[in-house]
């Protein structure tokens, strides 16, 4: 074999080593063990990363349309909300700046995992099929409602009204294994599509395509109480009881534990001296406030 090549050859499979080395070390540096239902405490801001510190900034995944929670102001741009609000005044705590990047729904749990951004959190659920791939930090409670035309006129007042309908959801989202769970029940089972999307759902409902949609339930009252044009106009909650309770959450790397820990020990001094329900009362939401901030709370 030609020298050079074998060379060439080496240097790869050092290369590659040095790299494996270096991920198992920066996984190994984690100071933090997260474990079911685990409580975050004040003191905890002393793990935040050296490495996020000389920084300087968090670096935030989050996806428009989920107003109260978050959405992106038309005039300015800028992303406001619940969410927004909440990571705000914990990074100014932790001595940092937040840079939002908006993207879609599907694109988070990945962002977080391939390292792109630090968290992500825009209405998501904690559930233990997710945290089978990230961690979460859970900050505040919600269940879900059905979207209807104006006036429902499919009639449906509860869920098994759904069988046989047309059903538009988010991909990615925990409503298709409802629907499978509602279908074993159903004659005719739920005609189901799925768009990537976030206002996919609401025009497919708005434009006949689909009969109803499901939402978290404070986005759907705020977004539809509020709007004054454009589809939403068109659409109101049906009388389906809410469903799916889960506790919201905020997803990070499994291999960010330090980062997390830090994180939900400046939301939980929030918490403790008032701000964070003060946050949550301004957007109208102050019965979904958690009794304290948790790491890894799936309630499903």
């Amino acid at each position: 074999m030609n020298v050079l090549a074998m060379r060439g050859g080496l240097v790869r499979i050092l290369g590659a080593a040095t790299v494996a080395l270096l991920s198992t070390g920066a996984a190994l540096a984690q100071t933090v063990t997260i474990t079911p239902n685990m409580p975050a405490t004040p003191d905890m801001v002393k793990h935040l990363p050296e490495a996020v510190k000389s920084r300087g900034t968090l670096n935030v995944a989050t996806t428009d349309g989920n107003a109260p929670w978050v959405f992106v102001d038309a005039a300015s741009g800028e992303v406001k909300g619940v969410d927004a609000d909440l990571i705000n005044e914990a990074a100014k705590r932790l001595g940092l700046n937040v840079k939002w990047d908006v993207i879609q729904f599907t694109a988070g749990i990945p962002g977080v995992e391939s390292g792109r951004y630090d968290f992500y959190l825009s209405a998501m659920a904690d559930t233990k099929k997710r945290e089978d791939v990230v961690n979460f930090i859970a900050y505040s409670q919600e269940g879900s409602g059905v979207i209807v035309p104006k006036g429902n006129p499919h009639g449906i007042k509860v869920m098994e009204d759904l069988c046989g309908k047309r059903v538009a959801i988010v991909t990615g989202s925990l409503f298709p294994d409802i629907v499978e769970k509602l279908n074993k029940t159903c004659k005719s089972p739920v005609i189901l599509s799925e768009t990537a999307d976030q206002t996919g759902p609401y025009l497919a409902v708005a434009s006949g395509q689909a009969d109803a949609t499901m939402n978290t339930y404070g986005v759907s009252n705020y977004t539809l109480k509020t709007a004054t044009e454009g589809i939403q106009t068109q659409l109101e909650l049906s009388p389906v009881p809410l469903f799916a309770p889960a506790n919201q959450g905020i997803a990070f790397s499994k291999s960010q534990t330090d980062l997390m820990a830090a994180v939900g020990g400046a939301m939980q001094a929030m918490k403790e001296d008032g701000s964070y329900q003060k946050i949550m009362d301004k957007w109208s939401v102050g019965d979904g406030a958690v009794e304290a901030f948790t790491f890894n709370a799936p309630l499903f």
